[in-house]
């Protein structure tokens, strides 16, 4: 979708731009790679991004999220050889330098996760890997961008290991108990492309223990692993439990359950909706698969762009618009993120928020922005929200992932329900604003969760950017 949007040239020409970077790939693999007939290297994953003069890390790190959640994408990398070359331990002691400094860029991160998880990879000291993993998810939790990409595929290859994802799991424990940590929904969803039985076990256990977004994120893990079908199936019985147990609490913190059971079977999504005494699945106009919101006017933004009516960008689209199935949502909307598309679509959202419309049509719209807007958007975005108050969770997020809420902006005097409270003091720590230390000092919010989670903002920091980091990757030459 990227080549044809982006190079106007033939396949021919294409293959010879590749060739200058370094990468050989003749035609008919080239056809063979984007037909999905045979598995694309990620070698040749990097040479699309320099070829198309794409950010590092752009193309990378959605293709090796979609790989370890759907399987078959990508080729298996062959284990690197010579591990024990000066370079690996120059490479090493490079890395422990930008972790300890805050400089490291997904792409390190990626390359050390997947040296580190090799059978054959340097054994490190447990009580290091801890601290560089703790880094990681840290950073992952507060990423943006190229780098929330290539670090959750960093955190996904470390997830290999048995013995480093038990690691992961004593880090996540760590973090999540932490007062005011927040948000961890996407890096908990990573878990669900692991096979290890203990991590299957200790997110069903935690999916009737969990609370608000933690327990969201358990269940796209748990989902995750039912789309991949690695569920054990000695472990289904006390899954088929939890997800009882978690809708009997009812429609106010039991829907988690009710996206599990849709993936498992039939029998129990209807007995999970027996419990939650309601039917949860939206039935909106527009919130189908099939006839989602708009479909004909991103359609023809699309078209305006490229002049290609490409059936993919028709796909993602409809994936993307419609909740019918969360797992593909969210990664339909990182490709578009990561295609030409980007900005056209962004701008169709805009102005489906800024007209009249029904209210899905309106909440597709704003949820597709929180992954398509960029900076050029944000004053838009500031605008709108004060005129479209049901999609304010939405944009704020936007927000936060496309620069930040602008220092200018009263975040601190945004109308707030309690409900949409805590997005507001997400926003600001996003964005570094300076309602952050307004929330965290303000007398009148002492003790309270608010306050709690707006220092826990500034203990952290805000968004992670490698456009704010060392650009240039640490080079590892082991092909001798």
């Amino acid at each position: 979708m990227n080549r044809l949007a982006r190079s106007h040239g033939s396949a021919a020409q294409f293959v010879e731009r590749l060739e200058a970077h370094g990468h050989l790939v003749g035609q008919s693999s080239l056809c063979r790679y984007e037909t999905a007939v045979e598995p694309v290297p990620l070698s040749v994953v990097s040479g699309y991004e320099l070829a198309l003069g794409l950010p590092r890390g752009r193309l990378v790190g959605v293709c090796g999220g979609l790989d370890q959640m759907f399987g078959g994408a990508l080729a298996p990398a062959p284990s690197p050889e010579q591990l024990r070359r000066p370079e690996l331990f120059d490479a090493l002691g490079e890395w422990e330098t930008r972790i300890d400094s805050g400089s490291m860029s997904g792409s390190d991160w990626a390359r050390l996760a997947e040296i580190v998880s090799q059978p054959t990879g340097p054994v490190l000291p447990p009580s290091l890997l801890r601290s560089w993993v703790r880094v990681l998810v840290e950073e992952s939790m507060r990423a943006v961008r190229e780098a929330y990409t290539t670090r959750l595929h960093a955190l996904g290859l470390l997830l290999a290991d048995p013995r480093i994802s038990r690691i992961v799991l004593g880090v996540l424990e760590d973090v999540s108990a932490e007062p005011g940590t927040q948000p961890m929904v996407d890096v908990l969803a990573v878990l669900g492309t692991s096979s290890d039985p203990n991590v299957v076990r200790w997110l069903i256990q935690r999916f009737e223990r969990a609370e608000g977004e933690l327990r969201w994120g358990v269940g796209y893990a748990l989902v995750g692993l039912i789309c991949r079908e690695t569920m054990p199936a000695k472990l289904v019985p006390a899954l088929t439990r939890a997800v009882l147990n978690v809708a009997a609490e009812g429609p106010g913190t039991g829907l988690p359950g009710f996206m599990v059971a849709q993936r498992l079977s039939a029998e129990l999504m209807q007995r999970v909706v027996g419990r939650l005494g309601t039917y949860p699945a939206l039935t909106a106009a527009g919130a189908r698969v099939q006839s989602p919101a708009n479909l004909r006017e991103y359609r023809a933004a699309a078209l305006q762009e490229s002049g290609l009516e490409d059936p993919m960008v028709d796909r993602l689209l409809r994936e993307a618009l419609s909740p019918d199935f969360v797992e593909r949502r969210h990664y339909s909307s990182l490709l578009l993120a990561a295609s030409p598309y980007r900005d056209t679509l962004a701008n169709a959202c805009l102005e489906v928020l800024g007209n009249g419309h029904e209210s899905y049509v309106g909440d597709a719209a704003a949820g597709c922005l929180v992954y398509l807007a960029r900076d050029k958007h944000r004053r838009r975005l500031v605008e709108l929200l004060a005129t479209a108050p049901r999609q304010r969770r939405a944009l704020l997020a936007a927000l936060s992932r496309c620069g930040g809420v602008p220092a200018d902006v009263d975040l601190a005097g945004l109308p707030a329900s309690p409900e949409m409270a805590p997005h507001v003091v997400r926003a600001a720590g996003m964005s570094g604003h300076p309602a952050v230390h307004t929330f965290a000092t303000h007398p009148e919010l002492s003790g309270s969760d608010l306050q709690t989670t707006a220092q826990w903002w500034r203990r952290t920091g805000p968004a992670v950017t490698d456009t704010r980091r060392d650009p240039r990757p640490v080079v590892m030459d082991l092909a001798g």
